[in-house]
């Protein structure tokens, strides 16, 4: 998988959760947590933007059942 299909995966499972607003946040995630461009992540970048998006996550939407669902849909884009 290359490069843009990581970004474009993160971006999908966090729009499940946060809609529109989703492109932008991951965008401004990637930038501050790991000081990248956001179309340049990798496969070893997505545990700590897991960690990242799900603490962001979690005090956004205050459902840690949404919050867990969103960390195990990480979790499948890490195995692909």
């Amino acid at each position: 998988m290359n490069s843009h299909q990581y970004y474009r995966q993160v971006v999908s499972v966090t729009e499940e959760f946060l809609g529109p607003a989703a492109e932008r946040f991951v965008n401004r995630q990637i930038e501050f947590r790991l000081g990248k461009p956001p179309e340049t992540i990798d496969r070893n970048d997505i545990p700590k933007l897991k960690e990242t998006l799900g603490v962001a996550l979690g005090l956004l939407v205050k459902d840690q059942a949404m919050v867990n669902q969103a960390m195990h849909k990480f979790d499948l884009i890490i195995k692909d």
